[in-house]
């Protein structure tokens, strides 16, 4: 039994473009932690993590939407 995991990554061109398969390379190569420096990320290493993984799912037609505390939980 097969799950949609396993689709994609045997068939990711029925899925993605390859310009889209590039995109994603890049930015997961960008996500991977240095887990051999065992200090904590900045916040700015941290956000920008955060944003490049919103791209991640952006390209898998997520919609992503800022958090607005102001708005309360939605």
């Amino acid at each position: 039994m097969s799950n949609i995991g396993d689709k994609i990554r045997y068939n990711i061109k029925d899925y993605l473009t390859e310009k889209e398969v590039n995109k994603l390379m890049d930015l997961f190569d960008k996500i991977k932690l240095d887990l051999s420096d065992n200090s904590f990320p900045t916040r700015t290493n941290r956000l920008e993590a955060v944003e490049n993984m919103k791209k991640v799912l952006e390209i898998h037609n997520y919609e992503i939407s800022e958090y607005q505390p102001e708005k309360g939980d939605q």
